[in-house]
């Protein structure tokens, strides 16, 4: 055998170092990993949590401005049926009427008109145009059938102008006046979901309430609001400097302040209901419409979508002055976000801490685990580059507690033949080795240091002495201890010479053999063999 490299065992496994550095690395690995993985969920959390609060701000924001423009509507028109019922109010009492409401559409200039309608047919429709007011009554029993009668009144309540005009208009096919036939007293106004008015031609709501009086005439008075004032009075809130609120109807349908470029349906001039298109899906109150309408259309659920790479979140949620008949949306650009995330970047660090803390403390606990190993490195291996020097070194050593020298590994140099005593000699030495410090086991050198060689062990290649080994390895000791050894096979003066290096084990070993059990410790330079009460000591204080 005159092959001069190193060729190790196939079944053979890293050294001490090896493991600890691989150990040392899938710690790092893990620990980045939860890193990244915090990381990612904390900024998604952060995210989420920053997103509900400021769309639940902006929301917030848009209900009290909702409530500051409707509420002293509802108290006037509560006021007003109070005062209509004791007045006995009517609409063929004109200047009775005007006298009330001059006053409150002037003071309530979202308030575009007031009606009062009868469940005889007759109806009174009142509002300003200019510097004047204009009224239409309906009477079929003192105007006419399909007639209407207008009026322009000055601000001192007179008439200035009066004509009739054929009219198909009926109160009862109106949306609001069914509507306010059915308020009650836990009801007493309620509101139509955003339609056109019928005189003005422009989309709002009707707030309405009604009583019926002592001869059982039903009464329904209502004050239009127009939506387009209501938008724009919530265009002007101020969501974290870019975000936007809007009206909606159930339906979809966008309304718009007066004035916007984004006409898809209806006039730009006064707002209209405007119905989210293709053509202008660059808008970005269009495109949060559009992605809550493919998404079911669910109400105070967070949603996001993208326009020109970047991303946008909003949700939309009722307006309870309308008794969810209208809707409102806030939508805010991601960017406004991520600029309150990095403002976290500090609790993110301390994050980075802890886990680099943590990385140390784990890290020292493998190294204390395998002190008692690195501390004996040098006496349990070498360096197999330098394979040649290495085993002069050791051979100066001499044989000691980690160190061991056997002539051959299965020859009887007294008899000339293979005996089994040999193979078990320095099979005790690795059962010792495993179970006390490790140690290095030399095959080819005899007692006093000398390189034999193993040619008198007469294998044919080095591919036997491998599977001999294994053989020996698997029979005696068990191949569950391969782990811990490895074999090294290489030339050193022209001889053949076995390294056997030996790591210590983390549970006993035994060497079985003759259907017997032992257990060796290395003591010096020798394998001693433990009785059992000795054994149960030993391993009860070791492992």
């Amino acid at each position: 055998m005159t092959n001069t490299s190193i060729k190790n065992i196939i079944f053979s496994t890293p050294s001490v170092r090896n493991r600890l550095t691989r150990d040392l690395t899938l710690l790092v690995l893990l620990l980045i990993s939860i890193f990244l993985t915090f990381s990612y969920l904390y900024s998604k959390q952060i995210q989420q949590n920053i997103t509900q609060a400021i769309i639940t701000s902006a929301k917030k924001m848009v209900i009290d401005k909702n409530h500051r423009i409707f509420d002293p509507i509802n108290n006037n028109l509560l006021l007003s049926r109070k005062w209509a019922e004791l007045e006995a109010l009517t609409p063929d009492k004109h200047n009775t009427f005007n006298k009330r409401f001059i006053p409150v559409l002037e003071t309530l200039p979202q308030i575009s008109s007031v009606i009062l309608a009868s469940s005889k047919g007759d109806e009174y429709f009142f509002t300003k145009q200019g510097d004047n007011w204009l009224s239409r009554h309906i009477n079929p029993e003192t105007i006419g059938k399909n007639q209407a009668q207008w009026q322009l009144w000055n601000g001192n309540n007179k008439v200035i102008k009066q004509w009739e005009e054929h009219s198909n208009y009926q109160s009862k096919n109106r949306p609001w006046y069914q509507l306010g036939l059915s308020t009650d007293i836990k009801t007493p106004i309620k509101w139509t979901t955003p339609y056109s008015f019928y005189t003005q031609q422009i989309p709002g709501v009707t707030g309405v309430t009604s009583w019926q009086d002592k001869s059982g005439i039903r009464f329904v008075l209502a004050f239009d609001v127009t939506l387009s004032d209501i938008a724009q009075s919530l265009s002007t809130i101020n969501i974290n400097n870019k975000g936007i609120a809007y009206l909606i109807s159930p339906k979809g349908e966008v309304i718009l302040p007066p004035g916007n470029k984004h006409i898809i349906k209806g006039t730009s001039n006064h707002g209209s209901l405007y119905v989210p298109g293709d053509a202008h899906s660059n808008y970005v109150i269009f495109d949060s419409v559009n992605n809550w309408l493919s998404n079911g259309s669910k109400l105070n659920q967070a949603g996001h979508f993208s326009r020109n790479n970047k991303l946008w979140w909003y949700k939309v949620f009722a307006l309870e002055t309308y008794q969810n008949s209208i809707y409102a949306g806030v939508v805010v650009p991601e960017k406004e976000l991520l600029d309150i995330i990095n403002e976290n970047t500090m609790f993110i660090l301390t994050g980075i801490g802890i886990l680099i803390i943590l990385a140390l403390a784990m890290a020292n606990f493998l190294v204390n685990k395998y002190a008692h190993q690195l501390k004996d490195v040098p006496k349990t291996s070498i360096v197999s580059k330098d394979f040649t020097n290495e085993i002069y070194k050791l051979l100066q050593l001499g044989e000691s507690e980690t160190l061991e020298f056997k002539s051959t590994m299965r020859k009887n140099l007294k008899t000339g033949k293979n005996g089994k005593e040999i193979e078990i000699a320095w099979l005790k030495g690795l059962v010792g080795f495993m179970n006390t410090h490790g140690g290095i086991l030399l095959i080819g050198v005899d007692d006093d240091g000398n390189i034999l060689g193993i040619d008198n062990d007469e294998f044919d290649n080095e591919d036997k002495i491998m599977l001999h080994f294994k053989n020996l390895l698997s029979q005696h000791i068990g191949l569950e201890f391969s782990n811990y050894v490895n074999l090294l096979i290489n030339q050193v003066e022209d001889k053949t010479v076995l390294v056997i290096e030996c790591e210590r084990a983390d549970k006993p070993a035994f060497l079985y053999h003759k259907n017997t059990e032992d257990f060796y410790i290395r003591s010096g330079p020798a394998s001693v063999k433990l009785s059992i009460s000795k054994v149960l000591k030993y391993v009860r204080n070791r492992y």
